[in-house]
């Protein structure tokens, strides 16, 4: 039996060999209809670095306008599946822009959009291209609001939206768990200001008063009285916002208590 294995193995070398040679003939030597036949079986094998290297030759060859049609729109859905997403979206773009005519543009425009939503980094990375992308996401669903990639862009907007409020939570965290409590008054403010809505305003509220009673507390006299005022403030803003039964709701309170009597002793001395 163990014959038996060896020559299966024998042939699977010469039937892999055989195919890593006639692509390398076609590669290096093959007419421009070889090379298209053979990207195009490479890249229904799924065999899309092979395949790109083809159609890159192809894109180099081609001087027939549907021929390069093709082409581009196959590279850069082969650069999609290798999740090379930069490269990927700049030959999705490139196709809209050079075929525009084409029944495929709309679903180029979006998959090059798709790509740059792919390629940004998690939420503890930088996020600067971020807006430009949801900016560019919402002209897409302006211009093609009937599109059937119009939801799917909505969704990723969302999604980006969400990511840049937790930048914006995590770095008002961070700021109060280092005890810079003024970055971290100030990071959270303009968080509530920028992100109303977000499901984090509440922590980010309470933060804004705790971390201005701890800088009020740890200020110099002649700083005491202006700053524990502004602990009120703030206090006032969380009240407004949230019910009784919110999670530092008591622990606010608790701070507001402890404010007036500062003032009050401040005052007293004045």
């Amino acid at each position: 039996m163990k014959w038996l294995q060896n020559v299966f193995v024998l042939f699977l070398i010469v039937i892999i060999g055989g195919s890593c040679g006639e692509y390398q003939r076609i590669y290096k030597k093959g007419t421009v209809l070889e090379k298209q036949s053979k990207a195009m079986e490479l890249y229904n094998k799924k065999e899309y670095s092979k395949s790109v290297q083809l159609l890159e030759q192809l894109r180099d060859l081609y001087k027939v306008r549907d021929s390069l049609e093709n082409v581009y729109y196959h590279m850069a859905m082969s650069y999609y599946h290798l999740k090379d997403y930069p490269y990927a979206s700049l030959f999705f773009k490139d196709y809209t822009e050079n075929f525009n005519q084409s029944d495929r543009s709309i679903e180029c425009a979006y998959m090059s959009l798709y790509c740059d939503f792919l390629a940004i980094g998690p939420a503890d990375l930088d996020q600067a291209d971020t807006k430009k992308v949801i900016e560019a996401m919402q002209m897409f669903t302006n211009y093609y609001p009937d599109s059937e990639y119009a939801q799917k862009c909505n969704d990723h907007i969302d999604g980006l939206r969400f990511k840049l409020q937790q930048k914006e939570f995590d770095m008002v965290e961070q700021y109060y768990r280092m005890g810079e409590f003024k970055s971290a008054v100030v990071a959270a403010k303009n968080a509530v200001k920028l992100y109303p809505d977000t499901d984090q305003r509440e922590s980010l509220e309470w933060i804004a008063v705790d971390a201005q009673f701890q800088y009020a507390e740890n200020s110099v006299r002649s700083k005491r009285l202006e700053r524990f005022q502004l602990v009120m403030e703030n206090i006032q803003d969380y009240l407004y916002t949230h019910p009784t039964s919110s999670k530092h709701f008591l622990a606010v309170k608790k701070i507001e208590s402890t404010t007036q009597k500062r003032i009050n002793e401040i005052k007293a001395i004045l």
